[in-house]
């Protein structure tokens, strides 16, 4: 009886395993988490923001009732861009390198037409999603090969390869938000 058990439960255990190791299952973040993802997005793994631990959230007014997160490695796992600018506008030349904006929303399974950019300071813009897309928008994760930290312009920022394109040499320093830890899908 027990080798009958033992038998079903291996084969219950496999099944399972095959089925899920097919599915496009979003992994949770391992490390702390930089980013999240909210709104129109398919892809998600975790719930609704918990007040009394989510305290940025709650300070900053944001409730979702499902999100897509990123931990560093997951960021990091996208393939990665550089992006050359002068930044803050007018300033030198520097080096940005993350991963494409495009390539983020593809992995939370964005279907939105907006995205609406959060800083920690409660600085947010919305833009237009085809927009940064064709400007090619990074989420620059270091800057001339130094990781963003907290307290300077990191976690992440939002970042145009200005010096590489002339059409946009002109544009202004308000998508460039810093130190970003939510982007929301409309």
């Amino acid at each position: 009886m027990t080798e009958m058990f033992e038998q079903t439960r291996r084969f219950v255990a496999a099944s399972t395993l095959a089925i899920f190791s097919v599915a496009a299952l979003p992994v949770l973040a391992d490390g702390p988490v930089l980013l999240t993802v909210t709104g129109a997005v398919e892809n998600t793994n975790r719930g609704a923001v918990d007040p009394e631990y989510d305290k940025l959230f709650a300070f900053n007014d944001v409730s979702f009732d499902n999100a897509m997160e990123f931990d560093l490695d997951a960021l990091q796992a996208l393939p990665q861009a550089v992006a050359r600018a002068d930044f803050p506008k007018g300033g030198g030349e520097v080096e940005f390198t993350g991963p494409l904006v495009a390539d983020l929303l593809d992995a939370a399974g964005a279907t939105g037409k907006t995205v609406t950019i959060s800083a920690m300071d409660g600085y947010s813009v919305e833009i237009p999603l085809d927009e940064m897309v064709e400007k090619g928008a990074v989420l620059a994760l270091s800057r001339d090969g130094r990781p963003f930290g907290i307290g300077n312009f990191g976690p992440a920022q939002v970042v145009f390869p200005r010096a590489e394109r002339a059409d946009l040499a002109e544009m202004p320093d308000d998508w460039w938000v810093w130190q970003i830890y939510l982007i929301n899908v409309e």
